[in-house]
């Protein structure tokens, strides 16, 4: 593992042959989606059907509860990516255009905020204005560095609101639905020991995949989710029994 510093803190990450910029290319948010659209839908499903089998009902009506949690799921985190991804190109877009705005309207402001922030990268003299003059001397390239710069704020270019959802909702339904299928096919004692081993697996790929995004040791990653969704069987499993009687 490679370790280096960032403001005071010890990072670390996986060690590459040669430098890449494959981690931070935009749409590494589609990744993100899919792998956390699946966790999603695994833990929740799997504890859906793990309750309802501790009710002691026939494998067909833990597949339609099952079935029905997947839909309603797979409609709520399709929806709520895609209006999440609305949301947040429209909030980018409305801070642009005040900055525009401003730029437009208080350009000597606007000039002393872009000084001020090269400043406290530790430019002066005649660099500094030399780089404020070439900032402020094209509107676009000014407002683009005050939105990342003073406000802290980007967008990924490559992502629609309809691809989130699309993505989002398919990767939940392909979660929800591992932890159901050994329902259509066997009794609910053997049904829910085949969807355990089943949605633990899957779990611990999904885990691991999330390394993609997060940069984690796979292994650990993998073990964690695959411990997060044992524990919401488990919970949901005594629930049933609980409530059954």
């Amino acid at each position: 593992m490679a370790k280096w510093t960032w403001r005071g803190k010890i990072l670390q990450g996986k060690d590459s042959p040669g430098h890449t910029e494959s981690m931070h290319i935009p749409g590494g948010n589609i990744v993100r989606e899919l792998v956390f659209g699946a966790n999603d839908g695994l833990v929740a499903a799997f504890a859906v059907a793990s309750g309802v089998n501790g009710a002691g009902v026939r494998s067909n009506i833990i597949f339609i509860a099952g079935m029905a949690e997947l839909i309603g799921g797979t409609i709520s985190m399709a929806l709520g990516a895609y209006l999440s991804t609305k949301s947040q190109i429209e909030y980018y877009r409305g801070e642009m255009n005040r900055e525009g705005y401003e730029v437009d309207n208080f350009p000597e402001v606007e000039k002393q905020e872009i000084r001020e922030i090269y400043i406290s990268k530790g430019f002066k003299g005649e660099i500094l204005e030399k780089i404020v003059s070439h900032v402020t001397a094209d509107k676009s390239r000014w407002v683009d560095i005050m939105m990342q710069e003073e406000l802290g704020l980007s967008l990924d270019q490559t992502m629609s609101p309809m691809k989130s959802g699309v993505a989002t909702g398919l990767a939940y339904a392909f979660g929800a639905l591992m932890p159901i299928l050994p329902y259509l096919f066997m009794r609910p004692t053997l049904g829910l020991v085949a969807s355990g081993i089943l949605t633990l697996t899957v779990l611990f790929g999904v885990g691991a995949a999330k390394t993609i995004v997060t940069g984690k040791n796979s292994m650990r990653s993998g073990f964690e989710s695959m411990a997060i969704g044992g524990l919401a069987a488990v919970a949901t499993y005594i629930g049933g029994r609980i409530f059954a009687g």
